[in-house]
């Protein structure tokens, strides 16, 4: 059983330390990270951004790095108003101590040392900024455009008008108007970021009258980003509006009651909180534009291409059996750890499919922690990741054990994350395949927020064999003989997998 890791807008982190790697007939060494040479910041830019439809305003800072690196940043409002940056795995190096910026958005940045490969940030600013008033990313190098890694921090200068936070977390109240409000066009554009060639779907819809909104993403059954509107109905909107297909694919127009909707935007893959933004915008008499309410939908970055071809002769695959070392994973009513039960599995595993001439990568061998003693939850599942993600492994299957308080709960289920289109089709090729080699009550493929399953950039699944609280499948769990049979279900449905992926031809 594994923790579910909740990452609230920051950017997907970039590998910046030496993962524990156990690989077959290799040398770990080869599987160094890039940030294990030295990596400091070099310069430090700024520029104020004018968006031509709404007018809004902001401040870019963009600070060069000579390697990949993590970002994360906080709010400090006990004395001044700061934005405090945290840059992990990057040094001060030759970049100025201070920068004075703009003086209306932000006043100045400094640059502070935390040890020789850690800094941050510290962005004085000139008003309170809310959760969705600013964020924190970072950009891999580009050889062609001669562009170098970079830590890049958006500051939106606060609007006037309502701006409600994309988990519905927000800003004070607007007044919504006591006359009823309705809909009355949408339209969408795609807009191109000058500096970084960054896309966004903008979609706006005029309303009659002020309104209040929030959203949320789900992922079952399929992708998609709910945006609740109160105060206003459908009106002489269309029930649907195609949108370009590749950052979003279309919305509809629902109506919950009389004076409240929901806008239903069909996605081809899953939203991080920071990849998009919700909010309104008031009437302009001298512009002529209405109340609006406004959805900005960046564009993910480019997955990794796959073009599979049938058979596990070649893959590359990284098995990463849960738990280890100092994490024991869920206990059994007999004492028996779950990081006893998934190692085992896992080497059957590895067996089964070097047989088959696939290369397989274990994140552990033995009974050890990836990330090494004393790690954090997230330290420890992005250590796992890493070892897939360095490798550019085709496959990323993560196994463990399921727990619940009712102990006569039983059965197998796989988990997945929908980043890709093959992702749901792996989870599903192993589910059919284990339950059929298992015998154990089908719970389904299920789409998951797991940290393994999300953060690797191959498609990945995470499958709970059974459960270890419910006694009798702890026993299977114990046994030689349901270890290999279940061993064997992974290897076929890996083998099912890929030729299920043939045939829709690779891609992305």
């Amino acid at each position: 059983m594994i923790p579910q890791i909740v990452w609230a807008g920051l950017p997907t982190p970039l590998p910046d330390e030496q993962a524990a790697v156990q690989l077959s007939g290799q040398d770990n060494r080869s599987l160094q990270s890039a940030s294990a040479l030295e990596v400091e910041m070099t310069q430090a830019n700024f520029a104020i951004h004018k968006d031509a439809a709404t007018g809004n305003q902001k401040l870019r800072l963009v600070v060069d790095v000579t390697g990949p690196v993590q970002a994360s940043a906080v709010m400090n409002n006990a004395l001044d108003q700061q934005l405090v940056v945290q840059v992990k795995g990057a040094s001060l190096g030759k970049v100025e101590r201070t920068l004075d910026l703009d003086g209306r958005i932000a006043k100045e940045v400094n640059f502070d040392r935390i040890d020789d490969s850690n800094s941050q940030l510290v962005i004085l600013l000139a008003d309170k900024l809310a959760n969705l008033d600013y964020r924190v990313f970072t950009l891999p190098s580009d050889a062609d455009a001669k562009r170098p890694y970079r830590v890049v921090v958006d500051i939106n200068k606060p609007l006037v008008a309502e701006s409600t936070a994309a988990k519905g977390i927000a800003r004070p109240a607007q007044p919504v108007a006591s006359s009823k409000a309705e809909m009355t066009k949408a339209s969408f554009a795609i807009h191109t970021d000058a500096v970084t060639g960054e896309q966004k779907l903008r979609l706006v819809v005029d309303v009659t009258g002020q309104v209040q909104t929030s959203a949320n993403v789900v992922s079952s059954p399929d992708p998609q980003l709910l945006v609740n509107v109160k105060g206003a109905s459908v009106g002489r909107l269309k029930q649907s509006l195609a949108l370009d297909g590749n950052i979003a694919d279309t919305v509809k127009f629902l109506r919950i009651d009389d004076t409240n909707s929901q806008l239903v935007i069909n996605l081809p893959g899953m939203l991080e909180d920071g990849d998009y933004r919700v909010f309104t915008l008031p009437n302009d008499s001298k512009a002529n534009r209405p109340n609006r309410v406004v959805v900005d939908i960046n564009k993910p970055l480019a997955p990794v291409e796959f073009n599979y071809k049938p058979g596990l002769k070649g893959k590359v695959i990284v098995l990463d059996p849960g738990h280890g070392g100092s994490d024991p994973g869920a206990i059994g009513l007999n004492n028996t750890p779950e990081k006893a039960v998934t190692l085992p599995v896992a080497l059957k595993v590895k067996a089964l499919l070097e047989k088959a001439g696939a290369k397989v990568l274990m994140t552990r061998q033995d009974d050890r922690d990836v990330f090494g003693a004393g790690a954090s939850a997230v330290e420890e599942l992005s250590a796992r990741t890493k070892v897939a993600n360095s490798v550019k492994a085709d496959l990323f299957v993560s196994i463990h054990a399921n727990a619940f308080a009712n102990r006569t709960v039983g059965g197998t289920s796989t988990h997945y994350y929908l980043k890709s289109r093959y992702d749901r089709m792996l989870a599903e090729c192993l589910q059919s395949s284990v339950v059929a080699a298992g015998g154990l009550t089908d719970r389904g493929a299920q789409a998951a927020n797991f940290y393994v399953v999300k953060r690797t950039l191959m498609p990945a699944a995470l499958i709970e064999m059974a459960f270890i609280s419910n006694p009798d499948e702890e026993k299977l769990l114990n046994s030689p003989q349901f270890q290999q049979q279940f061993a064997q279900g992974i290897v076929s449905g890996m083998d099912n997998f890929f030729l299920q992926a043939a045939q829709k031809g690779g891609g992305k």
